[in-house]
């Protein structure tokens, strides 16, 4: 084979980007995940709070004070809820801005390696030709000692 070529130096630009890309979008997937599992760990603090305090003022008598401390502590729990959610709509946001520069990248590569083959036949169209024609001019070197 001949030695590298400047399209074999974008291809490997390119698969190095593309690289580069694929860990940033395992990166987003993995944070989305974790953002995720904090708004489920937050939904069910917040629905096991709520089931005990409606508990608690149905078994016992409970002050107004305690109940409203207990309600505004949920309200920002539910502040918190909200925050998380949209924590988790920004993560997911950032894995779709990850997956679609992923898929360009992987794009871009295949056009590289398409044009890389191509060049690579021609090469090997032109060096067989070339073969061919030392051949030819061989064989009729051959066919004109021997009438000779």
């Amino acid at each position: 084979m001949a030695k590298p070529g400047p399209m074999d130096h974008l291809r490997e630009l390119a698969e190095k980007k593309l690289n580069d890309t694929a860990i940033r979008l395992g990166s987003a997937q993995q944070n989305f995940v974790q953002e995720t599992s904090r708004l489920e760990q937050l939904h069910t603090y917040a629905h096991e709070y709520r089931q005990q305090l409606q508990d608690s003022v149905r078994t016992s008598s409970v002050s107004i004070l305690s109940l409203q401390t207990q309600q505004n502590f949920l309200a920002s729990l539910d502040g918190v809820v909200a925050q998380q959610v949209k924590r988790v709509s920004a993560s997911q946001h950032k894995v779709d801005s990850e997956k679609d520069a992923w898929k360009q990248d992987k794009r871009r590569l295949n056009a590289f390696q398409t044009l890389k083959d191509r060049a690579d036949e021609q090469q090997l169209l032109k060096e067989n030709r070339l073969e061919q024609k030392m051949m030819d001019e061989f064989a009729r070197r051959a066919a004109s000692q021997r009438q000779l």
